[in-house]
């Protein structure tokens, strides 16, 4: 009696999961294009839209919200007349001195907390202690300390910069899976590789969300400084304009606070794309 032999069916891969080769060679799927988010855009237009209509209907008065258009006007008049750029720059100078001191402060501290204990026992008090202070409240101490110029507000934003940063980096250190450090040191990583190939990259991301909380914190400082003892800077744009009741200019200051905001949200979103590539 002849063998008989066991057929078994030929397993089939699914079009989705299966590689596509072209001469031995696999193809990696392309990276999805960036499209624009569609109900962000249209529900913005709408709420402009709105605000317009309601405004042109004489529901609301112009002397207590002027309409989107007639702000552009405003901004526009004062850009060509370089006012708008004259305290814009004042201002960028202040919160970018104190954001980029702060932040990198902040960054080296908390990796050195997070990766060293006694480094961390050390800092660990005065975060404690110094954290919870209004960063306000020490604006009127620092301008006894520094004077009425930039530096006192330049300390200010540093101030509340350096808090935010630290400590999520130091949450960010302390967040690596164990095992990680445990396998990088069994292959026999060094301090500086176990450094820059696990620790650096695994507390990257929380890096960055204290960078854009401070980013955020620093510009509500920039506006506090500036509405005392100074003469330039948006703060002291819509100060002013609250004095002299120019609405729409004080408007414009506000609207240019949130414009320098979503900037800098976006521009630290793009870095830490580049950065951080396996997010």
């Amino acid at each position: 009696m002849p063998a008989t032999s066991e057929r078994t069916a030929p397993q089939t891969t699914s079009p989705a999961t299966a590689p596509r080769t072209v001469s031995g060679i696999t193809k990696v799927p392309p990276r999805r294009r960036w499209r624009p988010n569609w109900i962000k855009i249209v529900s913005s237009l709408g709420i402009l839209v709105a605000w317009e209509v309601v405004v042109r209907a004489g529901q609301i008065s112009p002397l207590i919200l002027p309409s989107p258009l007639s702000l552009i006007e405003t901004m526009w008049a004062m850009v060509i007349s370089g006012l708008l750029f004259k305290h814009v720059g004042i201002s960028l100078y202040r919160f970018a001195v104190g954001f980029l001191l702060g932040s990198a402060l902040g960054i080296v501290l908390g990796l050195l907390a997070g990766s060293i204990r006694w480094v961390g026992d050390l800092i660990d008090p005065w975060v404690a202690a110094l954290y919870p202070i209004p960063k306000s409240a020490l604006f009127p101490l620092f301008m006894m300390w520094f004077g009425l110029g930039d530096r006192s507000k330049i300390v200010t934003i540093f101030t509340g910069v350096i808090f935010l940063v630290l400590v999520n980096t130091v949450t960010g250190v302390k967040g690596i899976n164990p095992v990680l450090l445990k396998a990088a040191k069994d292959l026999g990583a060094n301090r500086f590789q176990l450094f820059r190939k696990v620790i650096l990259p695994g507390a990257l991301p929380n890096v960055f969300t204290g960078l854009r909380l401070g980013a955020g914190i620093g510009l509500i400082l920039l506006f506090i400084t500036e509405i005392e003892a100074t003469k330039a800077g948006l703060g002291f744009l819509l100060w002013e304009s609250y004095q002299l009741m120019q609405v729409k200019q004080g408007f414009v200051a506000v609207v240019t606070f949130g414009i320098l905001g979503v900037l800098a949200t976006w521009a630290l979103q793009a870095f830490e794309r580049v950065v951080c590539p396996y997010r």
